[in-house]
């Protein structure tokens, strides 16, 4: 049984482990979708250029928390499911205090790591992609909270930058795309942009110290309210990883 769409993240810094592991995972899923980080940082560089889906994480690290990053991953991504992996089951009690979707112990059988795959299809399919209907000229579309980039309030309409460039317009207003994508990172950084957190790099500020603005990772900016900025900085540093 294999899963096309799903992309994995798996996490390892002991590389012997890391290639069963994988070999294991690819049962299930493309070997071009499994994504392998040997460190957290690696890791997080993966989660910021890619869509990933399903990650697997080894919390047992030497130079890291993994824990930690468990639950960055779990509040900056929060579309992303998490399967803890360990080599030793005396670490399932701490582990199921951050709620992941499941707990493997190393070696990973590849008959309980069906289950694990035929769960997360399942949920996958009762639960489906938070998704916006988006107007288009000929009707209308549907695009996931991961593919946007920020939306923009213009008049009585919202405008959604999307990653592959395209801008759609809605009829929603931003409160209320607001209360949509609640759960999913997103932030008012003014009372008319909605930006992805996940997606800001740093916030500068401009005109002399008067405003400030969020750079994102595309390299675009959005501005950012000198009432919004304390609260922008708590909420990130509240979901971030501090290596």
């Amino acid at each position: 049984m294999q899963t096309d769409k799903t992309e994995v993240l798996l996490l390892d810094d002991e590389k012997p482990s890391l290639e069963l592991s994988r070999r294991t995972i690819a049962n299930f899923v493309p070997e071009t979708s499994i994504h392998c980080a040997y460190t957290v940082e690696e890791a997080m560089r993966i989660l910021k250029t890619t869509r990933i889906d399903l990650a697997f994480l080894d919390i047992e690290l030497q130079s890291s928390d993994g824990f930690t990053f468990c639950r960055y991953i779990q509040r900056t991504y929060p579309s992303v499911t998490v399967v803890i992996l360990t080599g030793h089951v005396d670490f399932g009690a701490k582990s199921y205090d951050y709620e992941p979707f499941d707990f493997l112990v190393k070696p990973v059988d590849a008959m309980r790591l069906e289950r694990t795959f035929f769960r997360y299809e399942k949920r996958r399919k009762d639960s489906g992609t938070k998704q916006l209907v988006i107007e288009t000229s000929t009707g209308f579309a549907m695009i996931s909270a991961e593919e946007i980039r920020y939306i923009e309030k213009n008049g009585n309409l919202c405008q959604v930058y999307c990653q592959n460039g395209q801008v759609h317009r809605v009829t929603y207003t931003l409160d209320k795309l607001e209360t949509l994508l609640s759960g999913h990172g997103f932030f008012r950084t003014h009372q008319s942009y909605l930006v992805p957190v996940s997606k800001i790099r740093q916030v500068n500020t401009v005109k002399f110290g008067t405003s400030y603005e969020a750079l994102l990772d595309d390299g675009g900016t959005v501005p950012v309210s000198r009432n919004k900025y304390a609260k922008l900085k708590e909420f990130i540093l509240q979901n971030s990883m501090h290596l």
